[in-house]
């Protein structure tokens, strides 16, 4: 389908529209900070396997991989305190899946975890 001027228009204001959408999320997030370290908080808290786990995705690695990497760092998950943890993850809001590699699933932080930089803010909790 060959694109008219008048398509062209639209598409560019449609992708206008949603950066702007995309931006004013973004500035939401921010306003709302206090909320989501809440939540980052209440479900870490306690937890340095979970924590552990956090701080190692990264939408690249499945679990497995980084299972391993955590092994090669002398920090072993076993594995089900790994599952127990990524479940706690989960069912917190925190990460969500994105996808498979081998059978082992690779997750993603949210959006707005890391719009809002929570890695640095949970290493800060660990510090306390």
């Amino acid at each position: 389908m060959p694109e008219t001027p008048e398509t062209h228009k639209r598409i560019t204001k449609i992708q206008k529209d949603v950066e702007e959408l995309k931006q004013d999320r973004e500035d939401a997030w921010h306003l709302d900070r206090e909320r989501y370290e809440e939540l980052v908080s209440r479900t870490l808290s306690g937890d340095n396997k979970a924590i552990a786990l956090y701080l190692e995705i990264d939408g690249v690695r499945s679990l497995k991989e980084i299972s391993e990497a955590l092994e090669r760092q002398d920090r072993r998950i076993p594995r089900m305190t790994l599952w127990r943890a990524e479940q706690k993850l989960l069912s917190g809001g925190l990460i969500r899946k994105i996808g498979k590699k081998n059978q082992s699933p690779i997750y993603e932080k949210k959006r707005w975890a890391s719009a809002l930089n929570m890695d640095d803010y949970v290493r800060k909790l660990i510090s306390e």
